[in-house]
């Protein structure tokens, strides 16, 4: 399957065990995510090269979500892909020929489908993650978002990065809305975001390498003696300030033709504060002004998007249990 460009690369261990699946550049102007797997292949080469013990359990892959986008450098070429993986969709554009489909992203769904489900086909796991890596157009924090089931939050407590609930309520036909035991009754998967900074930036890329290595230790596949603690300790550090659980309060749609643009004396990076009535952005209507109290996440700075901005709120004091460390051992079992 290597000479299908969509696959960035695969490495397998001497043992059989969990298949982590590593989708990047669902949005083809996000490259951190590429760079960060490439760069877990090569440290994975040298591991072996140096230590004639080194092993670990299962396989890793790393995919190219929308290829073409990738290979333009934009978000999309005609849609958004991640938008596209909605219930209907997904049984239609899997049914359909790839001839018959006109939308470029969609013929990405389909041969993203065929792909991965050739990969669980082919390796038997016992257990299946796709991890889903993107980057925002704002500056600062990292962040996860997951899945409705209860193991890819736990799977998240382990990467250690603030965990954000309420967008799979919010938005419609994410990678996340298909990838989990509901679509794959037979199967033990689960699925979730990781979202390491911004576009361009090599913290991106290192924090996308810690959060890939994490995962997978927390899977069951490398063994944390083989593991440094650094990525463990980046992670940590740069969400230290940050929220561990935060719930979505308010989104802000985009219409075509709402000439949306996030006001230009004041630039917003992820978990900024904002306060209710505060000036966030203008479009075609007038001003846009904040609907409550919260931290502001993903300003759109970019021309393609549906999405102005979202609010969250931190539920930390509301909920204290739900941030409480998941042991290693517990999830091993996932």
């Amino acid at each position: 399957m290597t000479d299908n460009p969509r696959i960035i690369g695969e490495r397998s261990a001497s043992q059989h065990g969990p298949l982590l699946i590593v989708l990047t550049q669902v949005h083809g102007n996000e490259p951190a995510g590429y760079l960060a797997i490439k760069e877990v292949f090569k440290r994975i080469d040298e591991e072996y090269n140096h230590k004639p013990y080194f092993d670990y359990r299962g396989k890793i892959v790393g995919l190219i979500g929308n290829l073409r986008a990738s290979q333009d450098k934009v978000r999309y070429i005609n849609t958004d892909l991640n938008r596209l993986w909605t219930d209907e969709n997904v049984s239609r554009i899997k049914n359909s020929k790839k001839e018959n489909l006109n939308v470029s992203e969609e013929k990405e769904l389909q041969e993203i489908l065929q792909t991965v489900n050739s990969y669980i086909e082919n390796y038997e796991p016992k257990n299946v993650v796709i991890l889903d890596l993107h980057t925002t157009t704002a500056q600062g924090g990292i962040f996860i978002i997951p899945s409705k089931e209860e193991k890819s939050r736990q799977l998240g407590l382990n990467i250690h990065a603030p965990i954000l609930h309420g967008f799979l309520d919010d938005l419609q036909g994410t990678v996340l809305h298909h990838f989990n035991n509901k679509n794959y009754p037979n199967l033990n998967l689960t699925s979730l975001c990781f979202e390491s900074g911004q576009h361009n930036s090599r913290e991106s890329v290192d924090h996308a390498v810690s959060a890939i290595i994490q995962c997978f230790m927390a899977m069951g596949g490398f063994y944390p003696e083989d593991i440094e603690t650094k990525h463990e300790q980046l992670l940590t550090q740069d969400s230290a300030k940050l929220p561990k659980e935060a719930q979505l309060i308010y989104s802000h749609r985009i219409a075509p033709g709402d000439e949306f643009k996030m006001r230009g004396d004041l630039i917003y990076a992820n978990f900024d504060p904002v306060t209710k009535g505060e000036l966030l952005a203008h479009d075609r209507h007038g001003e846009i002004h904040a609907k409550f109290d919260g931290l502001i996440l993903m300003p759109l700075y970019q021309k393609q998007g549906n999405d102005g901005f979202f609010i969250i709120k931190d539920i930390n004091r509301d909920a204290p249990k739900l941030h409480q460390k998941i042991p290693t051992t517990t999830l091993n079992a996932i």
